[in-house]
């Protein structure tokens, strides 16, 4: 083991860092604490962590300095706890000068080895090292970390590109200008087209053609099936978790009921499987980072309990080559873009109810100030019907709560309503230039 990791580790020493898209998340590194990356496969976790290194070695570090280990190598297959030490020991025998120099260990997919925790508290401990990982498992988030590192992490989580970044890898902007010229609006809106149609995940702009990008992204959600819920969870009844992420897919952005589901699948389908298996298999997809859920903004724990959940996806390119029409509801993608960019913005989402029964798609809110939005998101409101429908539905949930940040997101519209209801498109809310809640 002790040769093969040092072979390991000349390699990246030798082999130079790939130029990559810049991301907007930040990796910080604190004193005595791990940063933990976590997201679904493919987003860019490790271009993430190259281009932290490239920030090392542009303040001055030298490239020995960095330790970079991915375990899902196949080299590396079998990995153990009690193999950890050979991996100081391969690297400081090739730069025993390092033993006295601050170091930085980038571990990429560290869930694979059982136990990581006790090995890079050792590294936090007794080392002059910062520990950068990886892990496809949304429970290095949460539970997982709580337990193993007890207050040692620090936790970013990546998902694929956003609509910025999109335009900085096509090369359209940079950075999105803050005025915005009528030609600025015009590269937008085109870039929208795309971005809406392809997603973010950053491989499948590598391709012209619309087959081999649909392709990668069905092997994705096949990988993450089979990798990262059926091996290991060790889920027998594949059927069945098949046809419920077949389900999520062609029904994004809405309720999910899991009593509902299972009665189309035992009766209908005829699939036999039990609810609680269904419940740990949405668990196990969430924690693959392929779906996210929210639930009612409700001080009732009750309401909350009897209210399904509603239920996005990572990126709507996936949507659109899992689902089986993808253009069957234009409203549901952007709906679900719009969820992913209140993510991003580390913003408290839920949906929320009338007194009436009529939904709106997001309360937004963000403890630390204390500020709070609703956003209704729906295609266009050209037909009459759907501006009676949405508008009052969110001028009542306003009066209801207090909230005077009152947002409908459409494709293309701009305009203020009365009631102080603000109209604005995607492309404007996606490029920063709609502030989600009220300035302070």
């Amino acid at each position: 083991m002790l040769e093969k990791l040092k072979r390991i580790l000349l390699e990246f020493q030798e082999r130079p860092l790939p130029a990559i898209t810049r991301r907007d998340a930040v990796l910080p590194v604190l004193e005595g604490k791990a940063t933990i990356v976590t997201g679904m496969r493919r987003v860019g976790k490790t271009s993430l962590c190259r281009q932290k290194m490239r920030e090392l070695m542009d303040a001055g570090l030298d490239k020995t300095q960095i330790l970079y280990l991915n375990f899902e190598d196949d080299r590396l297959a079998g990995f153990r706890l009690e193999d950890c030490q050979s991996i100081l020991d391969a690297y400081y025998s090739l730069w025993p000068d390092n033993r006295s120099r601050e170091c930085y260990f980038f571990f990429d997919e560290i869930q694979n080895v059982e136990n990581w925790e006790r090995f890079v508290r050792r590294l936090l401990d007794t080392m002059d090292v910062h520990v950068i990982l990886t892990g496809s498992s949304s429970k290095l988030l949460t539970t997982e970390i709580a337990t193993a590192m007890r207050g040692r992490s620090v936790s970013v989580e990546l998902l694929p590109y956003s609509f910025g970044e999109y335009l900085r890898h096509r090369g359209v902007f940079d950075d999105v200008p803050e005025h915005l010229s009528d030609d600025a609006i015009a590269r937008l809106r085109h870039g929208m087209d795309e971005f809406f149609q392809l997603g973010g995940f950053p491989e499948v702009y590598q391709y012209a053609d619309a087959m081999t990008r649909g392709e990668i992204l069905q092997e994705y959600s096949d990988m993450v099936v089979l990798k990262d819920v059926v091996e290991r969870h060790e889920v027998a009844n594949i059927t069945a978790l098949r046809r419920l992420l077949s389900f999520l897919y062609n029904n994004d952005s809405q309720k999910f009921s899991v009593t509902n589901f299972w009665k189309t699948l035992n009766q209908g389908m005829q699939v036999k499987c039990s609810k609680n298996d269904l419940f740990d298999f949405i668990g196990f997809l969430e924690e693959a980072c392929i779906l996210y859920r929210t639930e009612l903004h409700t001080s009732s724990e009750k309401a909350k309990m009897v209210n399904p959940d509603k239920v996005y996806m990572v990126d709507v390119g996936l949507v659109r080559a899992m689902a089986d029409d993808p253009t069957a509801d234009r409203g549901w993608l952007l709906e679900n873009l719009v969820y992913l960019h209140l993510r991003r913005c580390k913003c408290q989402v839920g949906y929320y109810n009338t007194a009436d029964g009529k939904e709106v798609d997001f309360h937004v809110s963000d403890r630390q100030n204390r500020r709070r939005s609703l956003v209704q998101v729906c295609w266009s409101l050209n037909a009459p019907d759907t501006l009676k429908r949405e508008v009052p539905t969110l001028l009542k949930a306003g009066k209801e709560l207090g909230i005077r940040r009152l947002l409908l997101v459409t494709w293309d519209e701009e305009k203020e309503l009365d009631g102080g209801v603000q109209v604005v498109p995607i492309w404007k809310l996606l490029s920063g230039h709609v502030p989600i809640l009220a300035e302070i």
